[in-house]
């Protein structure tokens, strides 16, 4: 903005926000901390907002925040935290006046948006998953509780048909504590409640997103869940250049270090800009190594050849990128001949 008199950086925190006011020269004319709410933010900083830029981090609370500012016709930017570096000192006031500078000088480094459809869907997502956690760590409690115990299961996948059947006679016999009744009902109760979420999730995917849901489930290893993950996560798929950068956000090719002209790679980080989607990528693999495909069969070479079903996963899911950014960039369902 050519007529950008003010810089503002704002540090959102769930019961406060801490703010911090530049000019051109990058002098502080106001800095303080107000209550989390636009109503509070707006009346201190009525000012400058007409002819300033606002800049604030990345995090649960700033949403609310973000929208309203956009729906006053106030120009506002939200940081990409992976991009900012850790300073030494760090507190909230510093946040502030950082974000602010960065603004300033032009060195703010945005963070994508999506739209109010998109994070729907990932909020939808995120329940799902933390269904799906719970459901997890349920299990575990209920295989515990049967070790402990010295109860005997039948030979064969837990939680599977017959192994269930199992269950159920040895609740019903009595011969069991109320723990493990209890608990084989919240299992059952988080795997229906999952169930029905994941209705309503390829529901609503398939109401605003039905094109791009079917090219995705074209692809070896991608169910209707799965399918939806990578929805939330990737789209606009414009906004990535390539495949690299798409594989670089999801998080499933080494990062690499060099100092010193020594070069270090093969790493996979830990963390990246999407754990939900690296997660569904991972699954899609999984689903797609007991296959008889292409990617069934690499998986399988390169499990043998690393000797780590781990890295043969990622390195599915890599390849997995690569097709999805195909069939999304050309509209084409995924031709196993082809790519």
């Amino acid at each position: 903005m050519k007529d950008t008199k003010y810089f503002i950086g704002l540090d959102v925190h769930k019961e406060k926000t801490s703010y911090c006011v530049r000019d051109k020269l990058g002098n502080i004319l106001i800095e303080s901390e107000v209550a989390t709410l636009y109503s509070e933010l707006e009346s201190r900083l009525k000012p400058y907002l007409g002819a300033s830029m606002t800049g604030l981090e990345s995090c649960t609370s700033y949403y609310t925040i973000y929208q309203n500012f956009l729906k006053n016709g106030y120009h506002i930017k939200v940081a990409n935290t992976i991009q900012l570096r850790q300073l030494i000192a760090k507190n909230d006031k510093l946040d502030a006046r950082r974000l602010s500078e960065m603004l300033r000088l032009g060195t703010f480094p945005c963070s994508y948006i999506p739209e109010e459809k998109i994070q729907h869907l990932r909020s939808l997502l995120q329940v799902r998953h933390s269904l799906m956690e719970e459901k997890t760590r349920c299990n575990n409690r209920i295989q515990a509780f049967l070790d402990r115990n010295g109860i005997v299961m039948p030979d064969q996948e837990a939680f599977g048909k017959k192994w269930r059947q199992q269950l159920l006679q040895y609740i019903g016999s009595g011969e069991v504590s109320l723990e493990l009744r209890y608990e084989y009902d919240h299992f059952v109760y988080l795997e229906e409640k999952a169930e029905h979420l994941g209705q309503e999730i390829s529901g609503y995917t398939m109401k605003h997103w039905i094109k791009e849901y079917r090219l995705i489930q074209s692809i070896t290893g991608f169910g209707p869940i799965l399918s939806c993950y990578v929805i939330a996560h990737i789209l606009p798929i414009n906004r990535f250049p390539s495949n690299r950068k798409l594989r670089r956000y999801a998080g499933v090719v080494p990062a690499f270090h060099e100092s010193g002209g020594k070069k270090s790679n093969g790493h996979i980080p830990k963390t990246s800009s999407r754990k939900m989607l690296r997660w569904a990528l991972i699954q899609a693999a999984n689903a797609a190594g007991r296959t008889n495909t292409k990617l069934g069969r690499y998986y399988r070479k390169k499990k043998k050849q690393k000797n780590n079903a781990g890295i043969a996963h990622v390195a599915v899911a890599s390849s997995m990128i690569d097709i999805i950014y195909k069939v999304l960039t050309t509209n084409k369902p995924y031709n196993p001949r082809i790519c």
